[in-house]
């Protein structure tokens, strides 16, 4: 388990993977009649596979701590956009959005411990 949590840019990739399921979700879980949860799913979901690939490139922490604040919204936006009723539209926010917070702050705290061992 420890190796795996070593693994250079492995958040990074699963970061892009949630980018990826939470755009195609409101065709995969069938939402797209719900203009507000399809929006917020296909911006949310190409701003965290935008900030992955820039990740990929060129490692910063400022990357992860926006994937958090992405990821807190697409937790909370079923209640702001009012789609709650959705069940499948709030769960896969919820799910992926509970992902991408606790994908990045793996991130933040390998990159802090790196730094650690090099001081």
């Amino acid at each position: 388990m420890r190796r795996l949590l070593d693994i250079p840019r492995l958040p990074d990739w699963f970061n892009l993977a949630i980018g990826v399921a939470l755009f195609v979700s409101p065709w995969a879980l069938n939402f797209t009649d719900l203009p507000e949860a399809s929006r917020n799913a296909w911006i949310s979901g190409a701003a965290v596979a935008v900030i992955a690939v820039c990740a990929l490139l060129a490692l910063k922490e400022w990357e992860e701590w926006q994937d958090i604040a992405i990821g807190v919204w697409v937790m909370i936006a079923p209640l702001v956009l009012d789609f709650t009723q959705a069940l499948s539209a709030m769960y896969a926010h919820l799910f992926l959005g509970e992902l991408l917070v606790i994908s990045a702050g793996w991130e933040i705290w390998r990159l802090r411990q790196q730094t650690r061992r090099l001081a």
